[in-house]
């Protein structure tokens, strides 16, 4: 089983004064065939407690804890009957291509090389990465390292599973094939979600809430998607995208290159416009080419007419990353938000102002060590960070992975609050449909207006 009794932690500290409990005397059971969710907005404690509970934490080094904590004993002995699929893919890959990373846990457990590979092959087969094995992890989407990382923990054929926000960064047939397994499975599963999916009714045995410290029983309230709040003012600018070919090449020899084809398209100050799409149908790929990373080989970008690329676009064009561990590298909130400002015209005084107002605003410490913050809490400095440049247009990529519908309604107000265009890319459609103006749609690398 997976069991905590009377279980408390809290983090080491680093800032000198003592951080509080994260959670006190949480008990919580899940037997074989169980299926247990767990909702909790950011914050709250949830990564925690899933790598408490698959031992990722052995020793506790990080902080303190009281209570006793099942599964226990020698990892190995654990690994055949135990699997965690994270919440951050990227922090937990090991290998050099998406076979080898699903080959690793068997390999570890010494299973014998002709079932390791059958097995390996009906992952791949299972999750639809059968035309990826060779590709490394780092050219993947985030919704297909996702799989990857599904395929890895299931591989062994364990008793318990522990999913942390497993259906985030999946599109709708992907998350609806995940809950299909969770549901029929003789497993026992722990499920962690920042909020309660339409499609998780019927499906959990036991729902609980992880609110301010403590694990309660759910009240049946489903989280509703707060109304954008409206701005006072809205920018008078236009960006357009008219004929765009890009074509981006594979370190793998075994896929031929992704060719992305956006016709037409168009977004104003004041709106917010949606892009759904499968995992690894373009979206990420064209944001990169909005913000100026990346240079179409054919088309035009243009802002009020006039055509934009590389560090002009940039300035016009906020990108929030999928992953916002990629866009952090600073010690600091301080340190993260004062670059920033750096780059406007400000007097020492007015910059010091501006960082009170930008961490009030997204509830920050600015003497918080970036590296050891919360997930919600990167993507609220993210926000920040951008907010300080005030670009006409922001891009937000997944913005409600990990995070409540309020926590996410929230960023994306602050955002637009003097009057920014907004593309945000999602798989949820009802959080599309409760917020946009209009929708665009990735398919086979072609975007088109729906």
């Amino acid at each position: 089983m997976i069991k905590a009794q009377g279980l408390s932690f809290r983090y080491t500290q680093y800032s000198g004064e003592e951080r509080p409990l994260l959670f006190s005397n949480i008990s919580i059971e899940v037997n074989k065939g169980e299926k247990v969710l767990v909702l909790g907005e950011g914050e709250s404690g949830k990564t925690t407690l899933a790598h408490i509970l698959s031992s990722l934490i052995p020793q506790y080094e990080d902080g303190e804890l009281e209570g006793t904590v099942l599964p226990s004993g020698d990892m190995k002995d654990r690994m055949d009957k135990y699997s965690l699929v994270p919440q951050n893919s990227s922090a937990f890959f090991i290998s050099g291509s998406v076979e080898d990373e699903i080959a690793f846990p068997l390999e570890s457990l010494g299973i014998e090389r002709e079932e390791m590979k059958a097995r390996v092959e009906e992952a791949l087969k299972t999750w639809g990465l059968e035309r990826l094995r060779d590709v490394s992890p780092d050219e993947l989407s985030g919704g297909e390292k996702r799989r990857v990382m599904i395929a890895s923990a299931l591989v062994t054929a364990p008793e318990f599973v522990i999913y942390d926000e497993a259906f985030d960064d999946l599109d709708e047939g992907w998350r609806k094939k995940l809950l299909f397994h969770i549901k029929s499975s003789s497993e026992g599963s722990l499920v962690f979600s920042s909020r309660y999916l339409s499609l998780f009714s019927g499906v959990f045995t036991t729902i609980y809430n992880l609110k301010d410290g403590r694990l309660i029983p759910w009240d049946g309230k489903r989280s509703e998607i707060p109304s954008p709040s409206p701005s006072s003012t809205v920018k008078k600018v236009e960006l357009k995208v008219e004929g765009l070919e890009f074509t981006q090449q594979r370190r793998s020899s075994s896929l031929p290159p992704f060719r992305l084809s956006v016709p037409s398209f168009t977004i104003k100050g004041g709106e917010t416009v949606a892009l759904m799409g499968h995992n690894g149908s373009g979206k990420s790929t064209f944001s990169r080419i909005l913000c100026g990373l990346d240079r179409p080989e054919k088309g035009s970008i243009t802002i009020d007419g006039e055509i934009r690329q590389g560090n002009m676009l940039s300035r016009s064009v906020g990108y929030m990353f999928q992953n916002p561990d990629y866009q952090i590298f600073l010690p600091t909130v301080r340190d993260e938000l004062s670059y920033s400002l750096s780059f406007l015209p400000l007097e020492k005084k007015e910059k010091e102002r501006r960082l009170e107002e930008l961490s009030e605003i997204f509830s920050l410490k600015l003497d918080s060590v970036a590296s050891l913050m919360g997930y919600g809490e990167k993507k609220r400095l993210q926000a920040a960070i951008y907010a300080s440049l005030d670009r006409d247009f922001y891009i937000l990529d997944e913005l409600d992975s990990a995070l409540s519908y309020r926590e996410s309604v929230y960023i994306l107000d602050k955002l637009r609050a003097k009057g920014a265009g907004i593309l945000l890319i999602t798989h949820d459609s009802v959080f599309a449909s409760s917020l946009t103006d209009r929708l665009y749609r990735a398919e086979g690398g072609v975007i088109s207006e729906d």
